[in-house]
């Protein structure tokens, strides 16, 4: 009678320290890993945003070209980037004026592109919507083309914010077809 007394009594005294130090070990792993992945969310989001608009309007870039027969450019300047046409002089010129979907487009800002051309880094194009050899500008050129025939400059391409290790990362193959994934920065 005593053993089962003195059992009954064990089992409602309630949880030992060992088992408290476990929980809270276990609860402390748990915030933290929740907390990681959450990061900077907005900020996180906002990229995201950024690179799937960069996509989206890759792909139409291309649709149009083909449908309409003609090469269109694309150019990324350190503030943003523009889509080009050639005008009937043969000079390249913003898209934008014929197509207002395709317009010149700002990156919202802390991002900034880094565009890859066979291998190799590719500076910014000058901020300039259209060449003035009076000014001393020179004239646009893409650094990207997207011609009719679905062919697209093979490039690669990163958007990125300052100290935010995460990132995404474009490609174009010669072919047209572009793949978008995120990645971390080392």
């Amino acid at each position: 009678m005593t053993s089962f007394r003195s059992r009954a009594l064990r089992s409602e005294a309630g949880f030992t320290l060992i088992e408290l130090l476990i929980v809270i070990v276990i609860v402390g792993i748990l915030a933290t890993f929740i907390s990681l992945s959450i990061g900077n969310r907005p900020l996180d989001d906002r990229l995201q945003a950024e690179s799937e608009r960069i996509e989206q309007l890759l792909k139409l870039a291309e649709e149009e070209s083909q449908v309409k027969g003609m090469a269109l450019g694309l150019r990324f300047t350190s503030t943003g980037y523009q889509f080009l046409a050639l005008n009937d002089k043969a000079q390249w010129t913003d898209y934008g004026q014929v197509s207002g979907i395709l317009r010149t487009r700002a990156l919202m800002q802390p991002f900034y592109s880094e565009l890859h051309i066979e291998g190799r880094m590719v500076p910014p194009a000058q901020d300039q919507a259209t060449a003035d050899p009076r000014n001393g500008k020179q004239p646009v050129q893409p650094q990207i083309l997207l011609l009719p025939g679905g062919e697209t400059t093979a490039f690669e391409l990163d958007l990125k914010a300052p100290g935010y290790r995460p990132y995404f990362h474009m490609e174009a193959d010669a072919l047209g077809r572009i793949r978008r994934e995120r990645r971390w920065q080392q």
